[in-house]
């Protein structure tokens, strides 16, 4: 009886993958949330950017451990990690930490974030982006401006904050889907 020597290991596909896949479909379905029912996502808004900001602090401490990579890259994620769970768990936090606080951490994190991504720093996914794209860099600007209304605004309901987050979120999903895509081709390549 002779065995089948010819048997193939399908790609696995990573960690980062399904995290980036994950982030990505999060934030499309943030900006549609906001561009269709803006009346009801002030909670939503602030969930699902502190679910999207844990998760980016976790792949962006985890690459830049990995990879030997830029410091800031790596503080900026465990920041990121430090503003998501306060952000998730801000009705446990308000009795040790002001909403205000937890707010304008959030918009700090984002604006630094928007600034890695304009200057070329920031990965995205499982590879390294090389050079920087378009796409990449208006998504900074928005974040930079995104971040800068959590600051000055501590998060009111301005109409300014939800137009900026709704194209920081379809520009951003567009931008991790396209990479969980790119992720996914390299996987079934190898």
């Amino acid at each position: 009886m002779s065995q089948d020597t010819n048997t193939e290991k399908k790609p696995k596909l990573n960690l980062i993958f399904w995290i980036t896949l994950i982030r990505g479909f999060l934030v499309v379905i943030l900006g549609l949330s906001l561009l269709f029912t803006p009346e009801k996502t002030k909670a939503m808004l602030f969930n699902f950017m502190g679910f999207f900001w844990l998760l980016t602090g976790i792949v962006s401490v985890r690459q830049e451990l990995h990879n030997k990579g830029n410091r800031l890259v790596l503080a900026a994620g465990a920041i990121g990690i430090l503003a998501g769970c306060a952000v998730v768990t801000r009705d446990v936090s308000r009795t040790f930490l002001p909403e205000f606080w937890v707010v304008t951490f959030l918009g700090a994190i984002i604006l630094l974030s928007g600034i890695l991504h304009i200057l070329g720093g920031f990965r995205v996914g499982g590879k390294a982006m090389q050079g920087r794209t378009t796409l990449s860099v208006l998504l900074g600007i928005f974040e930079v401006f995104l971040g800068l209304v959590f600051v000055i605004f501590h998060g009111g309901q301005s109409q300014i904050m939800y137009t900026i987050a709704i194209i920081w979120a379809l520009l951003g999903g567009i931008l991790l889907l396209s990479d969980a895509y790119r992720q996914y081709r390299a996987s079934k390549a190898s």
